[in-house]
């Protein structure tokens, strides 16, 4: 009988991620940018990147699948390896504006379309919850909102490794963004909820959860798995969902777009009912956008599901 081929190892095992993720690089790369500037660190990014795609062929064809999901016309090697390029500019940027004074990094933004549903979301007295990908350089949205008088607190999970946790939360001070880390515990979401009935804006990545808190979401060519928790966490704290994507433009500035609120307690049925088709309406939302700039969807690890049966 055949021998059964083993799944590639994660890329956050390989010794060039771990080599390179890693507060240290990132403490030393946030010092020096001050000698070389973004143009520099963006040209690097894209190198180091370049080279990780083709050095790691077996990571680089997860993406080209991962891909795949948002179209029925084939994906080339050439596509999937821009992603790792883009994916290199966007972490030289996030060093880069963290270094940056922020009437600075806000001049970064020369589009912003939309900012009409995050007044919407506000007129109730309390904050939304900001549904993203892992998309673009959804970071630079708390600097831009909270130049624009949005408090913005990020959502995450816990990095790789403790210490980077806590550096990048750090970081993200810089631009004035607090973070609550999430996990199975009720206390973090109850943590959320105070930032929404203060007023605030909270940040979540939607399209690559973790936990059991998910439901499928069709895709052009296939599906992912969905994060149930920012519609539940709305519903919560009796707010809306706003999907908000910010990506890089071909002339090296950034766009924002905000798309409709979505609002999980005026949806009929249950709250499960209303926090599943909240979250089918955002995931439509996002997916839009993840078509239309494919190289900035930034997944390394297989998302695809198997087909519904």
């Amino acid at each position: 009988m055949p021998r059964e081929s083993k799944p590639p190892r994660p890329h956050t095992e390989r010794a060039f991620f771990k080599l390179l993720y890693t507060p240290t690089i990132f403490e030393l790369a946030s010092r020096i940018i001050r000698f070389f500037g973004r143009p520099v660190y963006a040209s690097v990014g894209r190198g180091v990147a370049w080279c990780y795609a083709v050095t790691h062929r077996d990571i680089r064809e997860i993406v080209r699948r991962n891909l795949a999901l948002l179209r029925t016309e084939p994906v080339t090697t050439r596509e999937a390896t821009a992603v790792f390029t883009s994916y290199g500019e966007t972490i030289a940027d996030y060093v880069a504006v963290g270094n940056m004074p922020p009437e600075v990094g806000d001049k970064l933004c020369a589009e912003r379309a939309g900012l009409e549903h995050l007044q919407e979301a506000l007129r109730h007295g309390k904050g939304a919850i900001l549904a993203t990908g892992h998309f673009g350089f959804f970071e630079l949205g708390a600097l831009l909102l909270g130049r624009m008088g949005y408090p913005v607190t990020i959502v995450t999970l816990s990095e790789h490794t403790p210490q980077l946790t806590a550096w990048r939360a750090a970081f993200r001070r810089r631009w004035g963004a607090e973070t609550v880390e999430i996990g199975p515990d009720v206390f973090s979401s109850l943590r959320v909820v105070k930032v929404l009935e203060a007023g605030g804006f909270a940040a979540m990545l939607v399209d690559r959860p973790a936990g059991d808190r998910t439901m499928p979401v069709d895709l052009p060519n296939g599906r992912i798995a969905f994060s149930l928790s920012p519609a539940l966490l709305a519903h919560l704290g009796d707010c809306p969902v706003v999907p908000v994507t910010i990506t890089l433009r071909p002339d090296g500035t950034y766009r924002i777009l905000a798309k409709a609120c979505v609002w999980p307690r005026r949806l009929p049925g249950s709250r499960d009912e209303a926090v599943a088709a909240a979250t089918r309406t955002v995931a439509a939302s996002l997916v839009e956008e993840f078509c239309r700039v494919p190289a900035q969807w930034y997944h390394f690890v297989p998302i695809g599901l198997p087909p519904d049966r």
